[in-house]
């Protein structure tokens, strides 16, 4: 029977940023942004200055120890970041934070994408 106290043992929500947050600290050099969607969906378009390892490929057991750095995760709307960035943290890796509404959030917030997108309009007059 339960007393309507909150249970014990459960686990605290991870951290998510916004666009702002994560372009911030990207720019002051302090959080590496790891893309976890697949290989064409990067090549596609992605973040200047982000690191593709798919959520497919990820294994947090060889996954390098970055201690000095916040690690922000980005997917395209925030779902399979959300899963890297708890198996990441369930291994142990401090300072994970989920990029909340992903790339599309991104591009909300008028920051910069490349990729083979752009490549593909004919700006020619």
């Amino acid at each position: 029977m339960s007393d309507g106290a909150p249970a014990t043992g459960a686990a605290a929500p991870l951290p998510e940023i916004d666009a702002a947050t994560a372009r911030a600290w990207m720019d002051a050099r302090e959080a590496v942004l790891l893309d976890v969607r697949e290989a064409n969906e990067f090549e596609y378009e992605n973040v200047p200055g982000s690191v593709l390892l798919p959520l497919s490929f990820l294994d947090p057991d060889v996954f390098p120890p970055i201690t000095d750095r916040k690690v922000i995760v980005l997917c395209a709307i925030g779902k399979r970041a959300a899963a890297a960035q708890k198996q990441l943290a369930d291994s142990g890796l401090p300072n994970i934070y989920n990029l909340t509404g992903g790339l599309d959030a991104w591009k909300k917030a008028g920051f910069e994408t490349q990729g083979g997108k752009y490549e593909a309009l004919d700006y020619s007059i």
